[in-house]
């Protein structure tokens, strides 16, 4: 993996960096993106705050009635460039949509999808997916509990931070319209950051 993100950080990913490259197919040109889901629920997560010295923080909830939507994205390395889509399910279905979306939106261009080994991931259910597709997208899985290699795991958690903790929402409606309005005020700079990337001029930037 940390191959492909060199590649991919000079602009030098192609089809040729396939495990499984088939050298009679024209050379494409290659991306990189991690992808994860995560869920948005209705009852908000508690985040850090400040509080005065002996008050506790209240923060509404829906009680027990907690509805919840499925937040994917594949965020392409290095540019920060992404691709969200929201689902009321996170199984291997909602993975395949989101994953042919991704594909759709540069159909010439080969894929690399950095990726954890969730069920919805692994299942055999996508194997007729993947081989109809074996020349524009491989499956880069990541070793077991590393989510910190990961880098959309960063990016969930500013967004929770800064969108979801602490916030109650009157419907699942609204809190998602809050996250697509992160996602599109999210600066440069606090990207590159969390990319681990530089914000000065870049060919790649």
């Amino acid at each position: 993996m940390e191959t492909l993100k060199q590649k991919a950080k000079i602009g030098v990913l192609s089809s040729l960096d396939a495990a499984d490259v088939d050298l009679d197919q024209p050379i494409k040109p290659a991306k990189m993106v991690y992808f994860d889901s995560t869920d948005l629920h209705l009852c908000p997560e508690v985040g850090h705050t400040y509080q005065p010295a002996g008050q506790q923080l209240k923060v509404e909830t829906p009680g027990k009635h907690n509805p919840w939507y499925a937040l994917f994205g594949s965020l392409v390395y290095p540019s920060g460039e992404g691709l969200y889509t929201i689902h009321q399910l996170k199984r291997h279905q909602e993975v395949q949509a989101h994953l042919q979306q991704l594909l759709d939106t540069e159909p010439d261009i080969f894929w690399f999808a950095v990726l954890d080994n969730a069920s919805a991931h692994t299942t055999p259910a996508l194997d007729q997916f993947l081989q109809d597709n074996r020349r524009r997208l491989e499956l880069v899985f990541l070793p077991t509990y590393s989510p910190n290699l990961n880098l959309i795991e960063k990016l969930w958690k500013m967004m929770r931070a800064q969108t979801t903790n602490n916030q109650p929402f009157a419907d699942l409606s609204d809190l998602s319209e809050a996250v697509v309005r992160w996602f599109q005020k999210l600066s440069l700079a606090q990207f590159c950051s969390l990319m681990g990337i530089s914000d000065t001029a870049s060919p790649n930037l």
